[in-house]
């Protein structure tokens, strides 16, 4: 069915083109909204070098959480490249939209009015109307491959969508677990710095040991 609307038409087939216009629409918003169940939540950990806990006492010794330390940390990984495509796709969405004049705000607003059937109630011009119906095939396409990306990421993680759904659900509505998460990631970030600088003095170590046997 084409997303294309003939706003000219006589009043007497305004409603056979209105029934056209919505069944597509209500398609693209229904993998709109599903689709944006399954994006990322963004995280962020920076290591600090030299950073020391103020309490001797692990604050998380007594955590009880429905998953596993390391499952979290796969969640955490596949979580940082997921937010990375989701800003990708956004990015292309805006300029996509940019090309038939259309803002991310005012395409979303087209959207919802054409899902509560106001979409000829005035708020809009003629040209922003079509303009929507041929930029939504475009924005539901990239949308489509997003997804299909956001699976192989899962999979390379050697994780489900049922699995990552699940932790992204739980995450999203438990601040501590997001506090849990953020402090293993942390504690990782740490424990690599440390590990990277025991290399190196061993390294060093036997840089000296070697130098001062060829000095003998």
């Amino acid at each position: 069915m084409s997303f294309m609307i003939n706003i000219n038409k006589k009043k007497n087939t305004m409603k056979a083109i209105k029934t056209a216009m919505h069944m597509p629409t209500r398609l693209f918003l229904v993998f709109f909204i599903a689709f944006g169940l399954m994006l990322s939540f963004p995280l962020h950990v920076a290591a600090q070098e030299g950073q020391e806990e103020k309490k001797d006492e692990d604050p998380w010794a007594d955590a009880d959480f429905p998953f596993e330390d390391e499952t979290l940390l796969v969640f955490f990984d596949t979580n940082q490249e997921i937010s990375a495509l989701q800003r990708s796709t956004n990015e292309r969405i805006n300029e996509t939209l940019e090309q038939y004049g259309l803002t991310r705000q005012r395409f979303d607003q087209i959207a919802r009015a054409s899902q509560m059937g106001l979409l000829q109630d005035g708020a809009f011009t003629n040209e922003e109307i079509e303009a929507f119906n041929q930029v939504a095939p475009q924005v539901t396409e990239i949308q489509r491959e997003t997804q299909g990306i956001v699976q192989m990421i899962v999979q390379e993680y050697d994780m489900s969508m049922n699995e990552y759904r699940e932790i992204l659900t739980a995450f999203r509505q438990d601040q501590e677990l997001q506090q849990y998460v953020t402090h293993l990631a942390r504690e990782r970030a740490r424990e690599r710095i440390l590990e990277e600088r025991r290399q190196e003095a061993i390294r060093k170590m036997e840089e000296e040991k070697n130098q001062e046997e060829e000095e003998r």
